[in-house]
């Protein structure tokens, strides 16, 4: 196992992760960010791994992670984080084996994931979440299906849209639970450097042929992958009608999610103190907003980790940590304090911006009323919806317990597909809400990792 010393450790390398490493870099300290993907640029700035930057957001990725690498940061990319320690400890498995890393300060910018609700023939093949669909598009320029629907809520809706109609794949349908038509154009008239981005994101929109506003899918038809989906519009009082129904036939391709989740396996493994706000992703680290010190001493956290807001914030936040951090240490001058106070101020205006535009695509509620007894909620465990059903009736409280009575979260991905789903289900079965549900804590590994990986971990004592 190699073990690597460091001022400042950054787990995460999109927007916030490589800010935050060239602002502490930059501040004098040694910095190392470990990142999952195969270049770093994470799943916004997401880079060809065959080929130069085909778009301008992977332009600025890479950008951005050559300023970092020019500042003196040492980048471990394809290096997953699977364990880590109050004693400022953390161990990753990268392509030349385990890694035990020792820092002085540590920044999270973990970043998100997609929020998914399960519903009847969510299993079948051909469905998939938005994010599954852009990462084919992005990196193999292939299109999920020929004949694509688009389905959910939230303007990610829009950005995937605009990536397919780039390879040439405009989505055959849009189906928005939303219904604002004009919220949206008047938030972004205030915010004159959206303009362009929302063009081209409107563009894509408008060439989708079928759009329905006020619709969920309630159900995915298909033998060996899905051929049709059934829609059904939601009522004024947020009730999904589901006596009227309706058929749409010929699709081959169904990207479905409800937004994004915050990526908090690692901040609440190390007991940061969490919070819960639907409007963001559900639950979040709580940060400062100017410094992004956390809880806990010596940890920081930065961009969507501390709650859903784009692309703009998490490189605002993530700069702002990273000299945060290095200030901490002793590292920061007075120029990287004035530094601060402008960032901040662009800060609290991105942030209001994504925050009160996802605040226009809420999650409706009545959506865990689409998922019957029979239906897969934990495809790891094989759990369904009447199990947890049932664990409920017998006594057991939240999330956590129908955790423990059914195994729902306690497989490979540890409920990061099915957590906000479970959360749901016992928020609508108890009459209670997701908050009070809770969330299912995490446990090491936090990935899987190979047998051998581990009892390195347990040589050197770390275990």
């Amino acid at each position: 196992m190699m073990r690597i010393e460091t001022d400042i450790l950054v787990v995460g390398g999109g927007p916030a992760g490589l800010s935050a490493a060239l602002a502490a870099a930059k501040a004098g300290a040694k910095v190392d960010l470990i990142d999952a993907g195969t270049q770093p640029g994470g799943q916004y700035w997401m880079q060809d791994p065959v080929g130069p930057p085909s778009t301008r957001q992977q332009a600025e990725g890479a950008a951005a992670a050559r300023a970092a690498i020019a500042a003196n940061v040492t980048i471990h990319s394809g290096a997953e984080v699977w364990a880590a320690f109050p004693e400022r400890e953390i161990l990753a498995n990268g392509p030349a084996g385990p890694l035990a890393f020792r820092y002085r300060a540590l920044i999270v910018a973990s970043g998100a994931y997609d929020r998914v609700m399960p519903f009847p023939g969510w299993t079948l093949p051909g469905v998939m979440t938005p994010g599954a669909g852009q990462r084919l598009a992005k990196l193999g320029g292939t299109a999920p299906g020929r004949r694509i629907a688009l389905a959910g809520n939230g303007p990610f809706l829009y950005a995937v849209a605009a990536t397919l109609r780039g390879i040439g794949a405009t989505p055959a349908m849009l189906v928005e639970a939303g219904t604002a038509r004009c919220a949206p154009a008047r938030l972004v008239s205030r915010h004159p450097a959206r303009w362009a981005e929302a063009l081209q994101l409107l563009a894509a929109v408008r060439a989708i042929r079928d759009r329905r506003r006020g619709f969920v899918v309630t159900e995915a038809l298909g033998g060996d992958r899905v051929q049709a989906i059934r829609i059904a519009p939601i009522s004024h009082d947020g009730a999904i009608d589901t006596t009227r129904t309706e058929t749409i036939s010929g699709i081959d391709a169904l990207l479905i999610g409800w937004g994004f989740r915050p990526m908090i396996e690692l901040t609440a493994l190390l007991r940061c103190r969490h919070a819960y706000d639907r409007d963001v992703g559900g639950w979040y680290c709580s940060a400062d907003a100017e410094t992004g010190r956390t809880s806990i001493p010596g940890i920081y956290a930065a961009g969507e980790v501390t709650g859903i807001a784009g692309a703009a914030p998490a490189r605002l936040s993530g700069a702002l940590a990273g000299i945060a951090a290095a200030a901490d240490l002793g590292l920061v001058t007075s120029d990287f304090a004035h530094r601060r106070a402008i960032l901040a101020r662009r800060l609290q205006t991105a942030r209001a911006f994504g925050q009160a535009l996802g605040r226009l695509y809420p999650v409706p509620e009545s959506i865990a009323t689409l998922v019957c007894d029979e239906t897969i909620v934990c495809r790891c465990e094989d759990v369904r919806k009447g199990d947890i059903r049932a664990a409920l009736s017998g006594g057991t409280k939240g999330v956590a317990g129908a955790k423990l009575w059914t195994r729902a979260g306690m497989g490979r991905c540890q409920g990061r597909i099915c957590g906000f789903a479970v959360a749901e289900i016992v928020a609508a079965e108890t009459g209670t809400s997701p908050e009070a549900a809770g969330f299912n804590p995490p446990r090491i590994p936090l990935r899987p990792v190979p047998l051998n990986v581990v009892l390195a971990g347990t040589r050197e004592g770390a275990l």
